[in-house]
């Protein structure tokens, strides 16, 4: 499943982004530039941009290292839409939650998403982990 680099979603104003990519870091990094496209193209303010970019970018690092056993690579979906009145950015996997705790220098990724998204919930089920992160943002 790999993801196109120049792929450019749609900036229509109610358009979705949608993508399915495996969980490796490279499609990772590969999928920010596209969320930071679909982001660009909705007109949202810098330091916003920035927030949900980076926060966005850290739940799909979570998912690279937590959803899939070592060795193996299941996939993370990311979608973004502009409801009204805000935008929501959802990164799904279809792993299983592992803690990494047990690295003193690991386990910030939550907090730094909570930290940058006023509204963030986690739902994690026997069939995989969604991180939901809303921003109030109106077009002007």
């Amino acid at each position: 499943m790999a993801l196109d680099a120049v792929d450019e979603p749609g900036r229509r104003s109610g358009e979705a982004l949608v993508r399915e990519v495996t969980a490796v870091a490279a499609q990772a990094t590969i999928l920010r530039r596209v969320l930071l496209g679909w982001v660009r193209g909705r007109g949202l303010p810098p330091e916003l941009a920035a927030d949900l970019e980076l926060a966005a970018y850290e739940a799909m690092a979570n998912v690279v290292d937590h959803a899939y056993p070592d060795g193996t690579h299941g996939t993370m979906t990311v979608t973004a839409r502009h409801d009204p009145g805000a935008i929501v950015v959802c990164v799904a996997d279809t792993g299983r939650w592992r803690d990494g705790l047990s690295d003193p220098l690991r386990g910030r990724g939550l907090p730094l998403i909570r930290a940058l998204a006023p509204e963030v919930t986690v739902t994690s089920t026997s069939t995989g982990t969604t991180v939901t992160m809303t921003w109030p943002w109106k077009a002007a």
